[in-house]
């Protein structure tokens, strides 16, 4: 079986590379392009099928640059394969991003080229939940139609044969396991961006580097659950907010407080726990129907992102948490929020503030849009 030319999303930076794969006996050969790199993967390495799985995943048909005539065609909630310069000098990577508009004005052509500018929201990389403009040179198309490459598939039953000989499993690779080109296309309302990510991770993973088991040994995920809560008092501590948590919730997660410009009477709040068990239990605990969490004052805590897995890392927020350590926790042995239940007068005032704060959030990320998209037609 020859050689092919494949694209791979590397298991140090998660970018997709053009590489070119051959099956050397029980041996997968990965040769990037225009690097002098090369990566060995051995059938016999792998402790688990799940471990085969991510590396199958990590496949894909190579991602063509977007052409003129296409452009038409990607539109908002579309995937594409965009240009990330962020590394300096030629140094370019390329990470999968979801198109959230598009600024076509008169669709101009200079040289050839269109104008048109794409307003894309990342799904790995460090921009990672970014908006940022891109023009169609910084764009390829996503044609992956879920078909398991002949090298790849051969390997991969290779591979789980040899981790489980005796379990009588069926171990063998469907010759089309869904790829991105099959979602949504019985699904008569638009995706929103977390349905795109949701299947975005459920067929190329989570991009999180828990492939260290693929050949060698496993590790625990590095990469965090997060919970965003707006609407919090300035004062509020990250001990504070730990230690009203875990006592209502019985979960003590990582806090963050975000800083927030002086005009703003409120701040947000990050919460990261490890697991997703921990991460449920306390979006229960923010979310439930029969109260809310107020501070003192009265303002009521509101889950911006609750139930979001993104798959960042813990160790993204370490300048923050060193920007943190010296604030004022000396009124911790006083209450900082509380708990007030449905149907009582708390309760609809709480009702009443969240609802004026969520149609404040909601008009602030529509004219976040409108601003990327004016400088799109300026820039």
């Amino acid at each position: 079986m020859g050689r092919r030319v494949l694209e791979f999303r590397a298991m140090d930076d998660d970018a997709w590379y053009s590489v070119k794969v051959e099956l050397k006996g029980e041996t997968l050969s990965i040769e990037f392009h225009g690097v002098q790199e090369t990566v060995m993967f051995a059938a016999s390495n792998f402790e688990s099928e799940n471990a085969v799985e991510r590396i199958v995943r990590r496949f894909r048909v190579v991602s063509p640059q977007l052409q003129v005539r296409e452009c038409p065609r990607i539109e908002k909630g579309s995937i594409v394969c965009a240009a990330c310069h962020t590394f300096g000098g030629d140094d370019t990577r390329y990470y999968d991003a979801v198109v959230e508009a598009v600024d076509r004005g008169d669709h101009s052509f200079v040289k050839g080229e269109c104008l048109c500018t794409f307003v894309l929201s990342w799904l790995l990389g460090p921009k990672l939940g970014l908006l940022t403009n891109a023009s169609i040179a910084s764009i390829c198309t996503v044609n992956d139609d879920g078909q398991v490459d002949p090298i790849i598939a051969s390997f991969s039953n290779l591979a789980k044969r040899k981790v489980s000989n005796s379990s009588g499993k069926n171990t063998t690779v469907s010759a089309n396991e869904g790829g991105w080109n099959q979602l949504f296309i019985d699904d008569k309302r638009k995706p929103s961006f977390q349905d795109i990510q949701n299947q975005w991770e459920s067929i190329y993973g989570n991009g999180e580097n828990s492939d260290q088991d693929l050949g060698g040994d496993s590790g625990e995920p590095s990469n965090c659950f997060f919970i965003v809560i707006g609407n919090m008092e300035r004062s509020l501590s990250p001990a504070s907010i730990r230690e009203f948590i875990n006592r209502h919730a019985c979960v003590s997660p990582e806090v963050y407080v975000l800083p927030s410009p002086m005009p703003t009477h409120f701040t947000r709040a990050v919460l990261l726990l490890d697991t997703k068990k921990k991460h449920d239990m306390v979006c229960q605990f923010l979310d439930s129907p029969d109260h809310f969490v107020v501070s003192m004052s009265g303002r009521p805590w509101v889950s911006i992102e609750c139930d979001t897995k993104l798959g960042i890392n813990c160790n993204s927020f370490g300048s923050l948490a060193c920007n943190q350590e010296n604030r004022d926790d000396s009124y911790l042995d006083g209450e900082v929020a509380m708990v007030v239940h449905s149907g009582s007068e708390a309760y609809k005032r709480a009702k009443r503030l969240k609802d004026l704060f969520m149609d404040f959030s909601n008009h602030e990320q529509l004219l976040l849009k409108r601003l990327i998209e004016e400088e799109a037609r300026v820039l």
